[in-house]
């Protein structure tokens, strides 16, 4: 998906954070929703917390790639925390009036209904791979994803473990003994 040209939605607020640090959190679980954001460049993770206090990273967003507006949309509470991954430029939008914004701006409501489209196939992908596939199996396509699409980034064996939905251990002995098979570099 490709960032909207010229980003002019109406009637809402535009709020242009710059230099953002790694780490920082943008918004958390369980809080309510009043904006969503564009990713201009850097890397933006969405971390969702288990009731026993362990988390997942579920989605990644790179430059052009909106999030936070499912939610906006939607039960008003995100269901994820969203953090920096790389220093990152983002641009924070508050429609004024959500009836109005959908009624002002119908190409961009288009845009992210495909963007929403996209996102539940892609989560129904790893959700069936999760129940089919084993752990090992898991975590490799979880490596060859996250390298191949965020090549700048340095993943590590607990992101990598969190993607592939296993735990740190699994993934830290798979990738050891892939690279002692020189399967990995």
């Amino acid at each position: 998906m490709k960032m909207l040209k010229a980003m002019n939605f109406k009637n809402c607020q535009y709020n242009h954070l710059v230099a953002v640090d790694k780490g920082t959190q943008l918004y958390r679980q369980g809080e309510t929703a009043h904006s969503f954001y564009c990713v201009k460049n850097g890397l933006i993770g969405l971390y969702h917390t288990l009731e026993n206090g362990k988390e997942s990273l579920v989605r990644i967003y790179k430059a052009g790639d909106y999030f936070g507006f499912r939610t906006l949309f939607g039960d008003k509470k995100y269901h994820c925390t969203a953090k920096v991954l790389m220093e990152a430029e983002i641009i924070k939008i508050t429609p004024q009036h959500i009836d109005s914004f959908f009624l002002e701006n119908p190409e961009t409501i288009r845009f992210l209904f495909q963007i929403l489209s996209n996102e539940l196939r892609d989560a129904e992908d790893r959700l069936a791979k999760s129940a089919y596939l084993k752990s090992l199996d898991r975590v490799i396509d979880s490596i060859c994803f996250l390298t191949e699409n965020f090549p700048d980034y340095h993943w590590t064996h607990r992101e990598i473990a969190e993607y592939a939905g296993c735990e740190t251990e699994t993934a830290i002995r798979i990738t050891r003994d892939l690279r002692k098979k020189n399967l990995l570099s």
